[in-house]
Order: C-alpha cells, then structure tokens, then sequence
C-alpha cells in the first residue's frame, strides 16, 4: 500500500483549493470520518475526487455572516 500525505496533496483551484486525490483515497477518508465527510467528483477533473465536511464548512460559513 502506498503512504500518501493529504495535506501534501496538489489543490484544486476551480474547487475551493480543495486536495486532488483518487476515489479510493477519498473514500479510504470518508470511511474513516464515521460520516462526517462526504466524497464528490471534481467537475472538472473527472479522474479526481475531493473531500469535505459539509456539516463543519456550513456552521463556519454561517458563522462569518
């Protein structure tokens, strides 16, 4: 099994500078959350995937408000 680093992953610049990963890197995340982040598709690069937390990011945005 190869060790990769998330943090260390390149970003996306369309999707927030979310971290570029493959579907079983962000489901190997999403599996290990208990539920508390959710894998999508990059809509413009089709062969990666990203992971987020939608419950935390929408408590933080509506915070800033």
């Amino acid at each position: 099994m190869t060790m990769w680093n998330y943090s260390n992953a390149p970003r996306c610049t369309v999707c927030s500078h979310r971290a570029i990963i493959d579907k079983q890197q962000a489901q190997t995340l999403v599996n290990s959350s208990d539920g508390r982040l959710v894998a999508y598709q990059c809509p413009i690069e089709l062969s990666s995937w990203h992971v987020w937390a939608p419950e935390f990011e929408k408590a933080a945005g509506a915070s800033s408000e």
